[in-house]
Formats: structure tokens, sequence, C-alpha cells
């Protein structure tokens, strides 16, 4: 059994972790495989550094799709290592439609998200959410207890939309992004003007966007453009996935050599 405390003492993610070691201590004793919820894949990544060297154990990071935003992580003993193929078809999850008119009222991402939270789904049981257009939006959420949002009608706002499960197989799924160094000078280390850098997204935009609640900073919505970062920082901005700062150097004319990492 994983020593509970020794894991979480320095965790960054404390809640997520111990998850993991419950779903871990699970997978040990009755010889299967078993998944947490949703994180982002970012959390995830940075949960399992604390597990790296527990060789009873060996975990898989997986969201439904290559590129996803939000991950689960599949927990399954040293010694009784699933395929990849079979970890990934027998996923856990299912896809979701929201269809409906948003020509004259847009939505996001987080919009969708909260109206499947407010209407009965958890948190953790939500993995991807993609807008399509006007027309809605699409998405992964675990495939427990989702049986009451098939064929529903719901309304988010004034919109009438209709809610589908299916399999993920039916879904849109986004292009993928591959790794990206980027490098830039800046004026200061203030949000709005890395990420305006980072996702090459002007700072008008990118200043509405934070203020709108569509960019997250290590996990956490922000709203306020003018927060200093620091290394390590994760940005994540809807439909434009993720950015880590690597380095911050100031230099002789006092401005800020930025290298970040986009994915």
């Amino acid at each position: 059994m994983i020593d509970l405390k020794e894991i979480l003492i320095n965790s960054n993610y404390k809640k997520e972790a111990e998850e993991l070691i419950n779903i871990a201590n699970l997978a040990y004793k009755h010889w299967e495989t078993y998944w947490t919820g949703f994180n982002s894949t970012y959390v995830c990544e940075d949960i399992l550094k604390d597990f790296e060297n527990l060789n009873d154990f060996k975990f898989f990071i997986y969201g439904g799709f290559s590129s996803s935003q939000r991950s689960r992580i599949a927990c399954f003993r040293g010694d009784n290592i699933p395929e990849e193929d079979a970890l990934k078809s027998n996923f856990p999850a299912q896809g979701i439609k929201i269809n409906g008119n948003f020509l004259f009222d847009n939505a996001t991402q987080d919009d969708f998200r909260s109206l499947l939270i407010e209407n009965g789904v958890n948190q953790i049981q939500v993995g991807d959410i993609w807008t399509i257009g006007d027309r809605g939006a699409q998405g992964i959420i675990d495939n427990s207890n989702i049986k009451h949002l098939d064929e529903k009608i719901f309304y988010l706002r004034d919109v009438k939309v209709k809610v589908n499960v299916v399999c993920i197989d039916e879904l849109q799924i986004p292009s993928g992004r591959s790794k990206k160094l980027v490098n830039t000078v800046e004026a200061s280390t203030r949000l709005d003007a890395i990420a305006s850098a980072g996702f090459r997204v002007s700072r008008t935009k990118i200043i509405e966007r934070i203020e709108n609640g569509m960019l997250r900073l290590n996990g956490s919505k922000v709203t306020k453009p003018t927060i200093n970062l620091k290394i390590g920082d994760k940005l994540e901005l809807e439909n434009k996935g993720f950015i880590e700062i690597l380095n911050l150097e100031i230099t002789k004319r006092e401005r800020w050599k930025v290298k970040l990492l986009r994915k």
C-alpha cells in the first residue's frame, strides 16, 4: 500500500494526488485498471512526478484523444500492464453533443461546462469541451450516471439546446497541436503580455478573453491581466492549448527575455 502522508507532503495538488493514491491501492489489491477523474493534462503530468519512483505501479494519461487539454490517469500494477490500445478502447468516457443556435448569443467552453455541472454532472466527470462555431459544442464526459442527459432539452441562458450522448468516434475532434518553443522579449512579466506573445493573440483580444474568464493560470480562472507571472506558471486559453513558462531573464535594458513551451 502507498504511504499517503509521504506522497502528499510535497505535492502541489494534494486532492488530486490523494485520489490517485486511493485508486493505486485499489489497482494493487484487485489487479485491475482504475482511472482518476478529469483534470488539466499538465496537472496530471505534474502529479505523476511524485509517483515516478514507485516501481509497483504504472500510469497512463489519456483524455479521449491525443491532444486533449483535460485527461484522466489510469493506474495499474507494474506486473500487470495492459496494452495502450486496450486502455484507449476501454477508456471510461463517452462523447457529448450540445446543439443549439448561438449565432446571436455566443457561448464559451466554460458556459457549456457550467450547463453540464448545473444539470448534475460533477466537474471531474467533464473532459475537454470545444465549441462548434455558433452551433453549440462537443466534448468528452465520464460514462457513469449520464443517461439523464441523453436526448434532453436544456437552456443555456435563453438558447434552447439538445444534448446527445454519443461514441467518442462520432465527435469532430479538434486538431492537435505539436509542442513548440517560443522565445520573446517583453516589457514586463504581466499575464496579458506573455499570453499575447505565447498564444499569438493580439494584446487587445487577450485582455478581452482574460476579463471574460477564458484563461486559466495554474488551473484557476483569472480575470486580471496585470498579474505578474513566474517560471513554472502554466496558462490555458480556451481553444488555444497550453503555455508553460520555462525561463524569465531580465536584460541590460530592463526588458524580459521569455522562454515558453506551447502545447
